[in-house]
């Protein structure tokens, strides 16, 4: 909890900015990890508006943590964009914490991500999509390489709910070089093996799965299956713009976040 209310404070006064620079809101969502629409470590196939903006700050646990695993906590910034009706971008910035403070690390992990929907839902069809982390990261320790179905049930007018599965590869491409010679990203590709990284933290590999019960917009209940262990836990729509959410991991570990969003495109603005 000392990490939530210790976060960066220059964020924080941004997202509170973009509460009255943003005057419409669509489809208040929940954000996995690393900021894509999701569970807690999963990311579904969901839609977004296009121009929807998200900005927001994840707490991971030291036991769960994917940089140091076991040794420090985590905090993950995140700004994530509906760049096209089926296509969304996140920048992501994963951070290592000891005793409440980010440790002296540099800048942190940062993550380039798309999500591309290759199929949009349908009756009898769930919407499908892509979840890529761009190849020319290096030295990161979230990276996602995935497909995800997504399918949604209206059970009653104020009920809904959402189911996903997928399945991350083990595999994904790699610039084998450090960040003081970058300055070719065209350089030193190779095919790495998570399990055999040096991570070795497995984040979303394998059959993945989540979902998550709806109560109309004020929030609800959310599980999921992310490779390794059971997650569960809840979100809340506290107000139109803001968003918060709290899961246990593993039934040992807690973790949680928040976020703010508004909406660019004034065509999809309430």
């Amino acid at each position: 909890m000392i990490d939530f209310l210790r976060f960066n404070t220059g964020l924080a006064r941004v997202m509170l900015l973009s509460v009255f620079l943003f005057s419409g809101f669509w489809a208040q969502s929940q954000r996995n990890l690393s900021g894509k629409p999701g569970y807690f470590n999963v990311p579904s196939a969901a839609p977004l508006a296009d121009g929807l903006l998200s900005f927001g700050y994840n707490y991971n646990p030291q036991k769960y943590s994917l940089r140091y695993p076991g040794k420090l906590s985590e905090q993950i910034l995140y700004v994530n964009l509906g760049l096209l009706p089926n296509v969304d971008v996140t920048f992501s910035l994963l951070q290592a914490r000891e005793n409440g403070k980010k440790i002296k690390d540099g800048l942190g992990d940062r993550q380039f991500d798309i999500r591309w929907r290759l199929f949009n839902e349908k009756k009898y069809q769930p919407s499908v999509a892509l979840v890529m982390t761009n190849p020319f990261t290096i030295d990161a320790a979230m990276i996602t390489q995935a497909v995800v179905a997504t399918k949604h049930f209206e059970l009653l007018p104020w009920l809904q709910t959402e189911t996903t599965m997928g399945y991350g590869s083990n595999y994904y491409f790699y610039r084998a070089e450090e960040n003081r010679n970058n300055g070719n990203i065209f350089t030193k590709f190779t095919l790495q093996k998570k399990t055999a990284d040096k991570f070795k933290n497995s984040y979303l590999v394998g059959p993945i799965a989540g979902g998550k019960i709806s109560f109309k917009n004020i929030g609800g209940l959310m599980g999921e299956w992310d490779g390794l262990k059971w997650n569960a836990g809840a979100y809340l729509n506290i107000i139109d713009h803001l968003h918060v959410q709290a899961g246990i991991l593993n039934g040992d570990q807690w973790m949680f976040g928040a976020s703010f969003q508004g909406n660019l495109n004034p065509k999809n603005r309430d």
